[in-house]
């Protein structure tokens, strides 16, 4: 009780500090990014280093001749998406370049059929400029959110989705999205975080990992396509986002065949750019508690 009490004064002190640090930097122009990103990388790896040695031993084995290079970047990368979040308006002010969309024909082809769309990311790249730009392209889009640790800080981070067009759906995720593709609106959600018990068991990366089944569902239940969409860094600092073609189902597939189908996408997202995805969650830790069937 003590300990959890501990942990979530210090969660807290975090939030305040987040909060008052923010509020000063975006004062700053566009300009300042640059600067801020090379302070940071000083401080993030003291901040996250139990992160960041759970994601050197989670990577794969097929990316061990590449491995300091991948954390370096993954952890530039993280810094750059938080900047990104906070001076979203004024990046794209200074650059109206630094936004650009690849497969556009995927949404467009999906708004015909109107049965919504479901775009399903991961904590790769950076997934919060997708939403915001998508928001921008006209899609009515609602994002499926997990609480944080403490209540000020979902709140905090759902304020700059919500001002910037993108609705949060925090409870009856499942019913509530349902409700939306029916009208023809856009879910978004990331389903890369670690299902133990809520899950089933596919193959990731060649071991055992638990994923959730509720793109699968939402997509089944709606007849709505679900898009593997991600948001990689080009060299010129540019954000490429990629809509990649809908996956499609098969009469008679398994869930557990179907979730091992949108899985697929992901190692291939993360196989293209391993620099981008945030190899530090547990992915494999209670893989057994999935469901097999």
């Amino acid at each position: 009780m003590l300990r959890d009490k501990l942990k979530n004064f210090k969660r807290t002190i975090r939030y305040y500090l987040l909060r008052n640090l923010v509020a000063a930097m975006t004062r700053l122009p566009a300009t300042a990014v640059p600067k801020l990103k090379r302070l940071f990388m000083k401080v993030f790896p003291m901040l996250f280093a139990k992160e960041l040695r759970r994601a050197e031993e989670l990577l794969p084995p097929e990316f061990n001749s590449q491995k300091q290079q991948i954390l370096k970047m993954m952890t530039e990368n993280q810094v750059q998406t938080i900047l990104e979040v906070f001076f979203y308006e004024k990046l794209l002010q200074h650059n109206p370049e630094f936004i650009k969309v690849s497969g556009r024909e995927y949404l467009e082809e999906a708004q015909k059929k109107g049965k919504g769309m479901i775009i399903l990311s991961a904590h790769f790249g950076n997934w919060e400029v997708m939403g915001y730009e998508l928001r921008k392209m006209g899609l009515p889009l609602h994002v499926l959110a997990r609480p944080q640790a403490v209540n000020q800080m979902t709140e905090f981070m759902n304020g700059f989705r919500e001002r910037r067009g993108v609705k949060v759906i925090m409870e009856k995720s499942i019913s509530e999205s349902l409700k939306l593709l029916a009208q023809g609106k856009t879910v978004g959600m990331l389903s890369d975080l670690n299902a133990r018990e809520w899950g089933y068991q596919v193959e990731f990366f060649g071991r055992n990992a638990s994923f959730y089944s509720s793109p699968v569902i939402l997509s089944v239940r709606s007849g709505a396509p679900l898009i593997p969409s991600f948001t990689e860094r080009q060299a010129d600092g540019s954000l490429l986002l990629r809509f990649e073609k809908p996956i499609t189902w098969e009469k008679g597939e398994t869930m557990r065949q179907r979730v091992q189908k949108y899985v697929r996408r992901y190692e291939q997202a993360f196989r293209r750019r391993p620099d981008h995805w945030c190899w530090f969650h547990p992915r494999y830790e209670f893989a057994s508690l999935g469901r097999t069937s």
